[in-house]
């Protein structure tokens, strides 16, 4: 409703518009009276304009108790029956459109139009004569991904029969369809006869001399082995080649392997041809690494001679390794890097249980050149061999294979014995191999883990970190919230004792069990929340890797956790017993801890796992 001000007779000063925007039709039906004459005149009523203001005081006079108002005839429309509503037109009957600008004479007010009259569109179908697109089946849509790997059998067969004449589009094509499964066995029973594509190895185009051999790599069949060496031997354009020794690869038979390692690459007669002869390197590699992928690579026991080892422990935990080095006879140094030993029993070392890597230096602060770093990996590195570059900021591909063609190749990243790591920093680099042939069997009991699972290197560390600060030989431990069990199997492999593990979750309990019956641990595990357990007697050593609230929980609900857990903590421990916590809500824990006088704060250690930063907090009950 328009509120404007409007000046109406009799009234200078201008009133609000009871009857809607100025201008506009007297409420009622048509025929009916005016707004202000709607009064009988029995009643003294008269039109809203003549009215004068009464007398200060004065008041009108009021009517008998239950006489109803009444109205003239018209003044108001009689209401229709409930439900009784007007039949709705025909779905399309809709008026027929008017010339622009030529607007239709108001009607009176209340009037109605009746559509039912109007002609419907000229020349327009009725929407009612179609069936409706059905919404709960829409069209599909196709994406080009799905559009290819959808192709048909004839379409595959129309690409088949244009090989003769659109050479190099249809092989293309053919090629790119290949790598799908389905297509690839349509297309081996389409090719069931070699011929055609046998003759496109030789066809005058040099791109479609690639692509049949794409394509003959795809099927990998030893029915092709001839035409690809004959093709291999007579090929002189730079690009086909590359095509042509990986669907030789492909095969990997004896003689497709005799034809790979008796072929030599070209030499580049200019730099525009330097680009084609690197992939050529790279794809004889790949080759000879395929003819041995189904051959187990050997497991590595020692070093052919003593070397300087690299042992690298979890963040703040050097003392804890170069401690269980010691104990192991091992004569090292704990330097900020790590811990260094000088041995060739590198699968010794590799029990060590608190060492995350262990790594060959060969050198540091060395130039990033290809030639260098190749001469002094080169009479250590094991073949074949994958090539890990860290921030190195120039074009990284090229480096890599400059790295290995200065190596003579046998870069393969998908089964190599060792990787040969170049860390950079700015314009200088450190060197490393990281062998992978030697097998690491110290945590074959975990056969089961959770997403929030401690890492077992890490769990090994915190158990032999936690026994420093306690007294006695044989610690009564509890986990409160043992998840997986890794921490209490890991502190049975250096103390015995008895092991009690508690978590809300059956789930993690089952997963314990399992991960205890491999490990042959005499740890008891219980279904129950920490908060209403009541152990018989006090613990020596509560250790445990708490809700990080990223991981598990949230923030809000590790505060009531974290607040009920410490309160109960005097009770589960004993008088000089330990607790270490480990987690993420250190400042949560660290404020609940100030509020409990029989707590002391006995150590703190931050960590790394997993790009977090961790808390190790340590707790005396005194």
């Amino acid at each position: 409703m328009d509120n404007s001000t409007t000046k109406t007779p009799g009234d200078p000063s201008g009133t609000k518009n009871p009857g809607g925007a100025s201008g506009s039709a007297p409420r009622g039906a048509a025929g009916g009276k005016p707004y202000s004459d709607r009064r009988p005149a029995s009643q003294g009523s008269k039109p809203y304009g003549d009215r004068k203001p009464a007398p200060y005081g004065a008041k009108p006079a009021s009517k008998p108790y239950g006489e109803k108002r009444a109205y003239a005839p018209g003044d108001k429309p009689a209401p229709r029956p409930y439900g009784d509503k007007p039949a709705p037109r025909p779905y399309g009957d809709k008026p027929a459109p008017r010339p622009y600008g030529d607007k239709p004479a108001p009607r009176p007010y209340g009037e109605k139009r009746s559509y039912s009259q109007s002609k419907p569109y000229p020349e327009r179908k009725q929407f009612s004569d179609h069936k409706p697109y059905p919404r709960s089946a829409p069209a599909p849509r196709v994406t080009p991904r799905e559009e290819e790997a959808a192709v048909t059998e004839q379409q595959l067969q129309v690409l088949v029969s244009t090989i003769a004449t659109e050479p190099v589009t249809s092989l293309s094509a053919l090629a790119a369809h290949a790598k799908k499964r389905a297509a690839r066995e349509t297309l081996e029973r389409i090719f069931s006869e070699r011929t055609i594509l046998y003759n496109a190895l030789s066809a005058p185009e040099p791109k479609a001399r690639k692509n049949a051999a794409r394509v003959l790599g795809a099927f990998a069949n030893e029915r092709d082995t001839d035409a690809l060496i004959s093709a291999l031997q007579t090929e002189e354009t730079r690009f086909v080649i590359p095509s042509i020794l990986l669907a030789l690869g492909a095969i990997a038979n004896s003689r497709a392997g005799e034809a790979i390692l008796a072929f030599v690459p070209p030499v580049a007669a200019d730099e525009t041809e330097e680009k084609h002869i690197a992939d050529i390197v790279e794809a004889l590699e790949k080759a000879k690494a395929a003819l041995t992928r189904d051959i187990p690579l050997p497991e590595r026991t020692r070093l052919s001679q003593p070397r300087e080892v690299l042992l690298v422990p979890p963040v703040g935990f050097g003392q804890i390794l170069h401690k269980e080095n010691t104990s192991r006879g091992f004569i090292a140094t704990l330097q900020p890097d790590g811990v260094h030993v000088t041995t060739d029993q590198i699968k010794t070392l590799q029990e060590l249980r608190c060492a995350q890597e262990l790594l060959l230096p060969l050198g540091s602060n060395l130039p990033i050149d290809a030639e260098q770093l190749s001469a002094l990996a080169s009479p250590v590195l094991t073949r074949p061999y994958r090539i890990e570059l860290r921030a190195y900021s120039g074009d990284r591909a090229a480096f890599i294979r400059a790295v290995s063609s200065a190596l003579g190749g046998g870069d393969n990243p998908s089964r190599y014995a060792d990787e040969l790591r170049i860390v950079c920093n700015n314009d200088k680099c450190d060197l490393f191999i990281r062998p992978r042939d030697v097998p690491d069997t110290r945590f074959a009991y975990r056969l089961r883990t959770l997403p929030a699972s401690i890492h077992p290197v890490q769990a090994a560390c915190l158990a032999r970190y936690a026994l420093s600060f306690v007294s006695a030989a044989r610690p009564r431990t509890l986990d409160p919230f043992c998840g997986s069990g890794t921490l209490l199997l890991e502190l049975e492999r250096v103390v015995s004792t008895g092991l009690i593990g508690v978590d809300v979750s059956e789930r993690a309990l089952d997963a314990a069990r399992e991960n205890a019956a491999a490990a042959h641990s005499g740890a008891r595990f219980v279904h129950k929340d920490i908060l209403k357990f009541e152990p018989r007697d006090p613990f020596d050593l509560i250790l445990s890797n708490m809700p990080f609230g990223n991981r598990v929980g949230t923030h809000s609900a590790n505060e009531t956790l974290y607040r009920d857990f410490v309160h109960a903590l005097p009770k589960l421990l004993a008088f000089g017993g330990i607790a270490v916590l480990y987690t993420m809500e250190h400042k949560l824990l660290t404020t609940f801890l100030k509020a409990e006088p029989s707590l002391a704060l006995a150590a703190e250690l931050t960590t790394e796992a997993g790009g977090l930063n961790p808390r190790v907090t340590v707790v005396r009950r005194v």
